[in-house]
C-alpha cells in the first residue's frame, strides 16, 4: 500500500494525539467525522495502523525493567522465543545480529527478583538453548520517543537535517534523565491491572468493548483511566504502525560507553529525532533502540561514534519483533508474584513440554 496525503495527515494527527476522538481527528484533517472514521478503519485494515497502546510505567506499577542480550544460535531461536512467550514478565523481544547474534529482550520484574532472571537464563544455558547472555539494568527512567510523521513525505521519504541534529548534540546543555517514578502499587487493584492490559492492546477501541474485556463498568473505566494517567501509571500512548510501509526498516540496538555528560546530551538530542526510539541509561553509558531508514541509520551511528568512547551495534529483524501486552495475571492481593517457582521452574517445565511435543512432531 502507498500512503497518500490524506492517510499521512491522519497518521500525523494520531502521532500528536493518539487518543483523539474521531471528531477531533476529522477537524484536524479537514474532513467529516464519517470520512475520518472510514479512513482510519482502512489504515487498520491495511495494517498501516496496528493499534494505539497505553505505555505503562513499570516503576509506577511496582516493577523494574531489565534487559537481556542473549547469544542464541539460529537453530534455537524459536525455542528461546517460546521461553520468552511463556515467561510472565517479558515485555518485548526481537532477533538481532552483529555484536550480539541472538535475541534482545526486555523484562519488567518484581523488585529484587533479578536473581530469578539469572537462574532462568542459567537453566537455558544448561540446556544449550542459550550460549551466553548479558543483563543490562536501567538506572534512570526509560526515555521513549514517538514517530514524528511531520518529517515524512511519501515522494521524498524522510526529510531530516542530520547536520543540524549533530550541531545540537554537540552544543546542547546536558540534562539528567528523570529518576524512576515512585511505585503507586498501593493505589491499584486487580481491576486497574485488567484495564491496563486492555489499554495496552488498543486504547482506541470503544469504551464499552474495553470495559467489557476488563470486567468493569464503562463509568469505572473512564474514572480509573483518568486517575492512572494523573498519577503517572500511564505515561502516554504509542501509535503502533507498520513501519515497513514508512521505509522504517532499520531496527537497531546501539550500546554505547561514554561519560555521564555525553549520555545526558545524547538523551536530550534523541528527543529531537523523528524516529520511534527507546533510550536507556546504564552504568556504562546508554542503550539506544531505534527504528530508522536504511539511509539514515549509518549517519546516526557515525555521529554517535564520534561522541562516545565505544559502541556495540546489533541490527534487528523487525519481522521477528514481538510486543507483549501488559500482563495482569501475576498480580494478586496487592502484589506481584516473585516466587522462584513461578518465575523459573514453572516456565522451564512448560518449555520442556513444548520441546518434547515439538520433537514428537518432528
Amino acid at each position: 500500500m502507498e500512503l497518500n496525503a490524506r492517510a499521512l495527515k491522519i497518521l500525523t494527527t494520531l502521532g500528536r494525539d493518539p487518543t483523539c476522538t474521531n471528531q477531533e481527528l476529522s477537524q484536524a484533517c479537514g474532513i467529516s467525522p464519517v470520512s475520518a472514521k472510514k479512513h482510519l478503519e482502512d489504515l487498520y485494515a491495511d495494517k498501516v495502523v496496528l493499534g494505539v497502546s497505553a505505555q505503562v510505567d513499570s516503576f509506577a506499577v511496582g516493577l523494574e525493567p531489565i534487559i537481556v542480550m542473549a547469544e542464541v544460535g539460529p537453530e534455537n531461536w524459536k525455542t528461546y522465543e517460546k521461553s520468552l512467550d511463556i515467561h510472565p514478565y517479558t515485555k518485548y523481544r526481537i532477533r538481532c545480529f552483529g555484536n550480539c547474534i541472538g535475541v534482545f529482550s526486555l523484562f519488567a520484574i518484581p523488585p529484587h527478583s533479578d536473581q530469578h532472571i539469572v537462574d532462568f537464563m542459567e537453566r537455558l544455558e544448561e540446556r544449550e538453548i542459550v550460549r551466553e547472555y548479558k543483563l543490562v539494568t536501567p538506572i534512570m527512567n526509560i526515555l521513549t520517543v514517538e514517530t514524528n510523521f511531520d518529517y515524512y513525505d511519501p515522494e521524498k521519504e524522510w526529510l531530516f537535517d542530520w547536520d543540524q541534529w549533530e550541531k545540537a548534540l554537540v552544543n546542547i546543555e546536558p540534562q539528567s534523565l528523570d529518576r524512576p517514578n515512585r511505585s503507586v502499587l498501593h493505589r491499584l487493584d486487580s481491576a486497574d491491572m485488567r484495564i491496563l492490559r486492555q489499554l495496552s492492546k488498543d486504547s482506541r477501541r470503544k469504551s464499552r468493548e474495553i470495559a467489557a474485556e476488563a470486567g468493569v463498568e464503562p463509568y469505572h473505566l473512564s474514572r480509573r483511566r483518568k486517575v492512572m494517567e494523573k498519577i503517572g501509571v500511564i505515561q502516554g500512548y504509542r501509535v503502533l504502525a507498520g513501519m515497513h510501509l514508512l521505509q522504517l526498516t532499520s531496527h537497531a540496538i546501539i550500546k554505547c560507553k561514554c561519560p555521564v555528560d555525553t549520555t545526558y546530551r545524547v538523551a536530550a538530542a534523541v528527543k529531537m529525532l523523528p524516529f520511534q526510539s527507546t533510550f536507556i541509561q546504564t552504568l556504562e553509558g546508554f542503550v539506544l533502540y531505534t527504528t530508522t531508514t536504511a539511509i539514515d541509520f549509518p549517519i546516526l551511528v557515525t555521529i554517535l561514534l564520534e561522541q562516545c568512547d565505544s559502541a556495540e551495534i546489533s541490527w534487528c529483524d523487525y519481522r521477528s519483533s514481538f510486543r507483549y501486552w501488559f500482563y495482569d495475571k501475576p498480580f494478586k492481593d496487592g502484589e506481584w508474584n516473585d516466587d522462584h517457582d513461578y518465575m523459573v521452574e514453572t516456565v522451564v517445565s512448560e518449555l520442556e513440554e513444548y520441546i518434547g511435543g515439538t520433537n514428537k512432531k518432528g
